[in-house]
């Protein structure tokens, strides 16, 4: 039958796009949404990390090197002003005398409170005076050596700079890396020595501390962004799982899937969207599988009694004084099968846009009388009154004539169909300079509040349950709607209680085209 053929076509159709839709069961890191947020997080940490340490480590190493030089310098100045006071050029060697002494001592007392070394150097650079001479006895009346400073060797272009102005720097000094600075010593404005100051410097233990902090920071900072990352990717991961999960289903036919929207962001949005996308679907799903149903049965009824009724003929079961009536059922069905593809087709055309409009100047009004008296048999059969036809003034408008014969064939189609036994059909027009407004009204079965918004869905019969549309298969009112609209008009459905029903659309006097996207205007 059609309908197991339709069905097994649906079948083929799901495995199809089954097989299309394939998720790797492993994702690769790369893949990971959180792994993704959590290395770029990681990376910029790092690199804001390294360039404030850096930029710190510069900025403290040189307020250390400017303190540590300037009270350097002061101290050197200090015993420079003192040598000068007590010493002449000639006494700048290394025979003992009591200034000497004292000088010895005061460059010991200042390197001890400094943490520096201080040596005061002749012309020539050697070292004649420091703080391992203080206190040392004289031997033969030169002071004693000192071992410590034996192998400072202070160059030519340093003490140059020295006797130029001054000189701050560092430098390599026994192995270990130091603030240097030095000034010169005058006397009677001429230069007799130089003194020098060293000190430690603390730069790689200050870098190893400034590390050894960010290092802390940094591992701090990762795992509290590891948290807060794992937290916000999970909010935006999870919506997006629940949409993937909820795209399977729908890929194997089930509609019933709900994506949960929490709060109102972008991700509650777009969770929202997607289930008003799942309720449309369940509807067009619901609405395809009742239209299966209904055009595979509109197919096989009269097919099969087509089928039985020519075979009943042609082998003698029906007697041949009665075959022109059963024929005449036969030329009925072939029409009704004729009217439902030819419906199918002109939903098909409007829908892809295809269908070629053919406007035409004419009277409305003289086109409704024509459309009932095509009904006249059925009006006679049920007894229903036709109101308003008097009233009816020739209304001339441009529009598709045989588009606009449909639209008012279905209406009457409707209205007699559910026409009461002795009921009335109203007709009545209204009209202004641009707009002709028709109302078709009939007595009978209303139409509930809730069905007057889905009366022009596709696929769509009211009141199933009574049986009274069992021949149709819900598309009279949509094209109807379509065909309006295409001609800029407007159609509603109402119904003042439910033994009334009314149908009103309203359409330009002159032709508006409406276009569609892509289409050349």
């Amino acid at each position: 039958e059609i309908r197991l053929s339709l069905v097994g076509s649906e079948m083929c159709i799901r495995d199809r796009i089954m097989t299309k839709i394939h998720l790797p069961q492993k994702k690769n890191l790369k893949d990971n949404i959180f792994a993704k947020y959590f290395l770029l997080f990681s990376a910029i940490m790092l690199i804001v990390l390294t360039v404030l340490g850096t930029t710190l480590t510069a900025l403290v190493g040189a307020y250390t090197q400017k303190q540590t030089t300037d009270l350097l310098m002061e101290n050197a100045q200090s015993i420079a002003n003192s040598v000068s006071s007590n010493l002449l050029v000639a006494d700048m060697n290394d025979t003992y005398s009591n200034e000497k002494e004292m000088i010895c001592r005061a460059i010991k007392i200042v390197s001890n409170s400094v943490d520096a070394d201080i040596f005061v150097c002749d012309t020539e650079g050697n070292i004649i005076l420091c703080k391992e001479r203080a206190d040392s006895l004289p031997f033969f009346g030169k002071l004693g050596k000192c071992s410590f400073h034996t192998d400072y060797n202070i160059s030519d272009s340093i003490l140059q700079q020295v006797y130029e102005s001054s000189y701050v720097g560092s430098g390599v000094i026994s192995g270990q890396r130091s603030f240097i600075v030095g000034c010169p010593i005058y006397s009677s404005n001429q230069i007799i020595g130089s003194v020098f100051a060293t000190s430690a410097t603390s730069a790689v233990s200050l870098v190893h501390e400034v590390f050894k902090m960010f290092m802390l920071s940094a591992v701090f900072c990762l795992v509290l962004g590891f948290l807060c990352i794992w937290k916000l990717t999970r909010s935006f991961v999870q919506p997006l799982r629940d949409m993937s999960k909820a795209a399977k289903q729908f890929a194997i036919g089930d509609f019933s899937y709900r994506v949960k929207v929490d709060g109102c962001d972008e991700l509650a949005e777009l969770g929202k969207a997607f289930n008003d996308m799942a309720d449309a679907l369940d509807t067009l799903e619901s609405s395809r599988r009742s239209f299966v149903s209904n055009v595979s049965h509109e197919l096989r009824t009269p097919m099969t009694s087509i089928g039985g009724f020519i075979d009943g003929i042609l082998d003698g079961t029906i007697p041949r004084e009665k075959a022109d009536y059963y024929l005449e059922i036969v030329s009925g069905e072939i029409k009704r099968l004729t009217r439902l593809v030819v419906t199918m087709l002109n939903m098909s055309k409007i829908e892809s846009g295809s269908f070629e409009m053919k406007p035409q100047k004419y009277d409305i009004s003289d086109q409704i009388i024509h459309i009932l008296l095509t009904f006249e048999q059925k009006i006679e059969e049920k007894h229903i009154e036709i109101e308003g036809l008097e009233n009816l003034n020739p209304t001339f408008i441009t529009a598709d004539r045989d588009m606009i014969y449909q639209v008012i064939y279905n209406i009457f189609d409707n209205a007699v169909k559910f026409t009461n036994e002795g009921g009335y059909i109203n007709v009545s027009m209204n009209e202004d300079d641009k707009n002709v407004e028709v109302h078709i009204k009939n007595s009978g079965i209303g139409i509930q509040k809730e069905e007057l918004s889905k009366v022009f869905q596709r696929f769509y019969k009211v009141d199933k349950s009574r049986g009274l549309d069992a021949k149709g298969a819900g598309l009279g009112l949509y094209i109807v709607k379509m065909m309006v609209e295409m001609h800029s008009g407007t159609i509603y459905a109402q119904s003042e209680d439910e033994n009334t029903a009314e149908f009103v659309f309203k359409l330009p006097k002159e032709y508006k085209p409406v276009y569609k996207k892509g289409d050349k205007q």
